[in-house]
């Protein structure tokens, strides 16, 4: 939304130090160390070596890139690499995550294990064993969002302990300052905006662009986490701090398209609305991917919204959606302050 400045990318070595993972059913033990495997947003399946080139692979790779809601163009939530059994040597072990498929006679019921630190520290692992190709299909359609969400989650822990090894910077304590949370945002955002209430930080690249909005208002009741009712309230905001390129235009929310509402327990493990959808420019051509998080501090009695949106046209912004995940994630409310 601003004009593109200076700021280098963020250091992604280093995140790649910071993770949450697991092992096969029957194998195990952990390697030692921190040495996890594959590129953030890859998902690593195993499967028996006789299905590796099969419909049935095929068919297994269409559920699991099944496409993620809010991104702007068709975009799977990993990048596959599947190998068969026979390769599945200790280089692939360290992989931070890994589906591992068994299709078997000896699975009378079907079984599904959700694990972490099999192998490798920071690894998630899921283990699905059962007797037939067909029962497999049917499994992993009928678990598909748990089994998606388990590492989705996963990626953004791996963030999350990246950001938290991060020094402290001026943004971090201005966000504090001014509306009494913490959040653990890397280096290079800058604020844009604030007001009572209201801030707006981004970071800039020469290609794209991340920003956050951190808003609260006085909390009365339980209809204000209804979803039209947090859409309605966020047009207003973006309406009148976001301002887009041109004269006249802002940013706003783009209501042809699915707007996601999940409830869990995303910050402090407390009851939070999670919205995921696109963003749009009134009277521009501009837009993304966004996600917010809206939850109750009951000791200040306020509705708090944390949300992140994505610019970068044509360009895949599925790791950069979750790196803003991380930071919103992160929040942690500020005892005592006023």
């Amino acid at each position: 939304m601003k004009n593109k400045r200076y700021i280098s990318q963020f250091v992604f070595a280093l995140l790649s130090t910071c993770m949450l993972f697991i092992t096969s059913c029957s194998e195990g033990g952990l390697m030692g160390g921190s040495n996890l495997g594959g590129k953030s947003g890859e998902l690593l399946i195993v499967i028996n070596d006789e299905y590796k080139n099969s419909q049935t692979s095929e068919t297994v790779t269409e559920i699991m890139n099944q496409y993620e809601i809010g991104l702007t163009q068709s975009e799977a939530p990993f990048s596959i690499l599947m190998i068969s059994r026979n390769h599945f040597s200790s280089v692939f072990r360290s992989h931070r995550n890994i589906l591992f498929i068994d299709i078997n006679k000896k699975f009378i019921s079907p079984l599904v294990q959700f694990k972490k630190n099999v192998w490798t520290k920071q690894q998630n692992y899921i283990g699905v064993g059962v007797e037939s190709p067909e029962k497999l299909l049917e499994i992993l359609k009928l678990r598909h969002d748990n089994i998606i969400d388990f590492f989705v989650q996963a990626e953004i822990e791996r963030f999350k302990l990246a950001y938290q090894s991060m020094p402290g910077n001026k943004v971090k304590t201005l966000v504090q300052q001014h509306l009494n949370i913490r959040l653990d945002i890397p280096e290079g955002y800058e604020i844009n905006k604030q007001a009572p209430g209201f801030m707006w930080i981004s970071f800039e690249s020469n290609e794209h662009s991340q920003g956050l909005l951190i808003y609260e208002r006085a909390y009365r009741d339980t209809m204000q986490l209804e979803k039209w009712k947090l859409l309605q309230y966020r047009d207003s905001i973006t309406k009148a701090y976001i301002p887009g390129p041109s004269k006249g235009s802002y940013m706003t929310t783009e209501y042809i398209v699915p707007i996601q509402y999940k409830v869990g327990r995303y910050v402090n493990n407390d009851y939070t609305v999670e919205l995921r959808g696109k963003w749009r420019v009134e009277h521009d051509f501009m837009g993304g991917p966004f996600v917010s998080y809206s939850f109750v501090d009951n000791s200040k009695k306020r509705l708090v919204t944390i949300e992140g949106y994505v610019y970068y046209p044509n360009k895949s912004k599925r790791n950069f959606v979750r790196q803003l995940q991380a930071i919103c994630q992160s929040v942690r409310f500020v005892e005592g302050a006023k």
